[in-house]
């Protein structure tokens, strides 16, 4: 029997931390100017998810809102690279465990950071072993994190997320998009509280384009 090779070994080893729901590293103190803290989550342990600046949090509100996304951990895992043959150490943002079973991997990084000769050879490796164990690798810059339209949209589902949807309207809710897309202006005549449509919402039992279009009566509501 052959021996596994270098770049087998690290992917096996990837393969065994998939499945991690806890952090290896305490995300939550002061490191320089970096600015960490903690994200309200109904997604993450315990009720919050660690961030480690403030591009990293905006990252957490988009993914608290993907209703693919069902499970978050900060710095799941360390894994092993290979590059200008050395082995290399590297701990993702980020974990996220979505609804049909896949894994993602993130990195949180601002533009300039991302485009560095140096980062792009780097994350060209990190991806290649990820890929091999069927892992999403996706790196998040200010670009898709920060638009101004993203980021209202954001804001004004995110309000009503304390908000109780009871049972009855979130059946009636789902009932109504059973057969397809409505859109919202509709869903709340049909419901009569745009309050407990936008919870519903923001709870990811429905979703919308959050990224392309301001959020108005004419947005197309569709079941998870």
């Amino acid at each position: 029997m052959n021996k596994p090779t270098l770049f087998q070994l690290l992917v096996a080893k990837v393969l065994e931390q998939l499945n991690s729901r806890s952090s290896v590293r305490d995300a939550y103190h002061s490191h320089g100017s970096s600015f960490r803290g903690l994200n309200p989550s109904n997604k993450g342990v315990g009720g919050a998810t660690p961030f480690e600046s403030g591009l990293g949090r905006q990252a957490l509100r988009l993914f608290e809102l993907a209703p693919e996304v069902v499970f978050i951990v900060s710095e799941p895992f360390t894994m092993e690279y290979f590059l200008d043959e050395k082995v290399y150490r590297y701990t993702p943002d980020y974990l996220l465990h979505l609804r049909d079973g896949r894994r993602v991997v993130v990195e949180v990084k601002y533009r300039k950071a991302a485009n560095s000769e140096f980062n792009r050879r780097r994350f060209a490796a990190i991806r290649e072993i990820l890929e091999a164990a069927e892992v999403i690798f996706a790196v998040l810059t200010e670009e898709s994190l920060c638009s101004p339209i993203l980021q209202r949209n954001m804001s004004l589902v995110e309000r009503h997320n304390h908000l109780d949807v009871p049972a009855v309207a979130l059946g009636q809710i789902l009932g109504h998009l059973r057969h397809g897309s409505i859109r919202l202006g509709l869903l709340v005549d049909l419901i009569g509280c745009r309050a407990t449509v936008m919870a519903t919402i923001a709870q990811g039992h429905i979703t919308t384009d959050f990224r392309s279009a301001e959020l108005t009566d004419n947005s197309l509501m569709r079941r998870v």
